[in-house]
């Protein structure tokens, strides 16, 4: 496997947060950002719903990739791909595709997984 498959901690529930309100976080910066180091994420609520969730750093890149090797080396690869679709040859392959009715679609598929055998081969068996 390219792409080894690893687990970030579960990301919780909003309703399993710590609450604090808006105004709090405005009034008590620092100390809602202690709390948030100790406890990892905050719900940030207005009118007694969420509206925001603070988290640490660490979590942020646990959770959305952030710094991850594994992550970059497949931004990279997609960037690859894109240039090769970028070929002239790779788009008019595309818009015949786009354009092709079902029976046409079926019969590229069927070529496709089962190649021309050569002459040896069709009369072996």
């Amino acid at each position: 496997m390219k792409y080894p498959i690893t687990i970030s901690p579960p990301c919780p529930k909003v309703h399993e947060m710590t609450p604090v309100t808006a105004t709090a976080l405005k009034n008590t910066t620092a100390d809602v950002l202690d709390q948030v180091r100790k406890e990892g994420a905050l719900a940030i609520t207005r009118h007694n719903k969420p509206q925001a969730v603070l988290v640490t750093y660490d979590l942020y890149k646990q959770w959305f990739g952030g710094d991850d090797p594994l992550l970059a080396d497949l931004r990279r690869e997609y960037q690859g791909m894109l240039e090769d679709m970028q070929d002239p040859l790779q788009k008019e392959g595309a818009e015949r595709a786009f354009h092709a009715t079902p029976e046409e679609l079926s019969l590229a598929a069927v070529a496709a997984a089962h190649p021309k055998q050569d002459e040896h081969d069709r009369h072996s068996y």
